[in-house]
């Protein structure tokens, strides 16, 4: 019963998720295309008095876009952890480096081809790789790829030659400048939306703001360095970064190798797209998914573009004003699908290339067509490449916000209020991460239904702890203004108990069988006589918390022999042979490779690898 209300309320949560989400694009959009304005403008006045090719004006334009995107990231996540970001002079010293070093590679790619698409593949793979050494070295990997992806992006009509490779580091230095410049004016302003796991003025001021965000640095890096049981079972395990970089490396190659034989004057379209199919993959699942939306959404954009591109003739000022157009809504409408994102590149991408003239009435077919090769390129590198499955991206991150919550609901039950802001932060960015597989989990519950595949399914869950943010800011909020309303032992006594119902809803995520020893937990409601002013809230709580329980039921403990020796090689197939020494649960619960989904068989492909 509660799995079926769960459905109802579900499409109210999302029109809500994505109202929400179009109020706080529209501000950072805003932001996004003020710098990307203005790097258009300053490249093109200095184009035009240096008779330089459109290519850096393209560049500088692709350059802040893109780095818009990874300050406004980069700064949410800063602000949420208490982490400090990066000296702007630092951030604007790196990316002209970047850029002088893929203009020399753009050039090897047009006079020498094999090495230029080799190097090309080793900078994109490398700023992958990179990511395993921490979370600068993942900042610096990102930024070190945007001039590769702008390489791409320009028209080879318009691509700088070798003499404009100082240029180009000039315009690395503009897009910087603009970009960092305008996002640290607008959030000195506040006109930026608050970043997903900053508590709002009423929970973190004063001293209580400096140590919550202290203890949520802190419970980040306990995070972070928790080991993972199986891990310590199965041995060491190859990075998900390295996993990712030969994925990439694997499918642009083959994308490049395609591209060169089958579409020879196109090649970029095909690379693009392995390009974009593939970055930030969260399992193999993702990327299968984000192929069909790149797809539906390239075909709408192209065949709007090139009907578009009908009325207006080459180098028209109009095309231009309709590229920025066409950027600004694609931003905003992607925080909603990233289909709409696809569709509004793609219209970009087509645009401009009418804009030099480079359109005609056959490249629609051949366009389409580059894009399913490199889709396809780059979905077989994600399934057939040391393939991490996006199940166990899910149930990860699915544990870190129940490992935030859980720690709420004890500074609950302990009265702990001044690290309930804290918590709180840590459960907000946990959410953040969850949000990036929802759509893959949701995509993935629809074929699950119409191959009649039984409920419960994992997008069920990711449901159930989204619909829990607003519990969780109704209980901080609360204890925030009336402190004296945890003094109730009911209101303590219930939040200890859905504290241990989680509990146990991570050990079965992680793979554990319950204790044989474990304390019944607590009633879910209170009993008559005991109204509270939190009620409510743990009611809905609890209500999320039985959808949990239903997707990950209790794991059942092994029999345990009466003289307690280890019994080597028996017990179910995949557990641990040495009996349960009743362990609480983990911190943070690891996830190893999972048994199928909701009791359906495993079998999603030999050799998978846990992510």
């Amino acid at each position: 019963m509660l799995l079926n209300m769960s459905a109802f309320a579900l499409p109210r949560r999302r029109v809500t998720a994505v109202a929400a989400a179009l109020r706080g694009g529209v501000p950072a959009t805003a932001v996004t295309m003020a710098a990307v304005l203005a790097s258009f403008g300053t490249a093109l006045e200095i184009e035009r008095a240096a008779d330089l090719s459109l290519g850096v004006v393209i560049q500088a334009v692709v350059l802040a876009l893109t780095l818009a995107r990874v300050e406004r990231t980069r700064a949410s996540r800063a602000v949420a952890l208490g982490r400090a970001r990066a000296p702007m002079v630092l951030r604007l010293a790196l990316l002209p480096v970047v850029a002088v070093v893929a203009s020399e590679v753009g050039r090897l790619m047009i006079e020498h081809p094999d090495l230029g698409d080799a190097l090309f593949v080793l900078g994109i793979s490398a700023g992958i790789w990179v990511r395993r050494f921490g979370p600068t070295a993942s900042r610096l990997g990102t930024l070190a790829t945007l001039p590769f992806i702008a390489l791409l992006i320009t028209p080879a009509v318009a691509a700088p030659d070798g003499s404009t490779r100082w240029w180009s580091a000039l315009m690395a230095v503009i897009a910087s400048f603009w970009v960092l410049t305008l996002h640290a004016l607008a959030e000195r302003l506040r006109l930026l939306p608050s970043p997903a796991g900053a508590a709002p003025p009423s929970i973190t001021t004063g001293d209580d703001g400096a140590a919550a965000a202290t203890a949520a640095t802190a419970a980040t890096a306990a995070t972070a360095a928790a080991p993972a049981p199986d891990a310590r079972k199965a041995g060491p395990r190859t990075p998900a970064s390295t996993k990712m970089a030969a994925q990439m490396a694997v499918g642009l190659g083959a994308a490049f190798l395609v591209g060169r034989l089958v579409f020879p004057d196109h090649w970029p379209w095909l690379v693009v797209t392995a390009y974009i199919v593939a970055a930030g993959n969260r399992g193999r699942g993702d990327v299968a998914v984000k192929s069909v939306a790149r797809l539906a959404g390239g075909a709408v954009g192209t065949a709007v573009a090139t009907a578009a591109l009908v009325a207006a003739p080459s180098h028209s000022v109009w095309t231009v004003v309709a590229i920025f157009a066409v950027l600004a809504a694609a931003l905003v409408l992607r925080t909603v699908h990233y289909a709409f994102w696809a569709a509004g590149v793609t219209s970009v991408l087509a645009l401009l290339y009418g804009y030099f003239g480079l359109t005609a009435g056959h490249m629609l077919a051949e366009r389409l067509a580059a894009m399913a090769v490199g889709s396809v390129l780059a979905v077989a590198a994600s399934w057939l490449v040391l393939p991490v499955r996006s199940r166990d991206f899910a149930r990860s991150r699915l544990a870190r916000a129940l490992a935030a919550l859980t720690d709420l609901l004890l500074a609950v039950a302990r009265a702990e209020t001044g690290s309930i802001a804290a918590h709180r932060a840590a459960f907000l960015e946990a959410l953040g991460e969850l949000e990036l597989i929802a759509g893959t989990l949701a995509a993935r519950r629809l074929v699950w239904r119409a191959a009649r595949r039984p409920a419960p399914y994992l997008a069920d869950a990711v449901g159930a702890v989204w619909g829990c943010r607003e519990s969780v800011d109704a209980l901080a909020l609360a204890v925030a203004d009336a402190p004296a309303a945890l003094a109730a032992g009911a209101a303590r006594r219930r939040a200890g108990g859905l504290a241990r119902q989680i509990g146990s809803v991570r050990r079965s995520i992680a793979g554990r069988p319950e204790p044989a020893n474990a304390v019944p937990v607590q009633r879910t409601r209170p009993a008559a006589g005991e109204p509270g002013p939190l009620d409510a809230t743990f009611d809905e709580l609890a209500a999320a918390v039985a959808v949990l329980s239903a997707v990950f039921p209790p794991l059942a403990a092994p029999s345990e022999p009466d003289d307690s020796v280890e019994l080597a090689g028996q017990g179910p197939a995949g557990s641990s042979a040495r009996a349960p020494a009743s362990p609480p649960a983990p911190a943070v619960p690891a996830v190893p490779a999972a048994p199928a989904e909701n009791g359906a068989p495993s079998g999603s492909g030999a050799g998978s690898s846990a992510g």
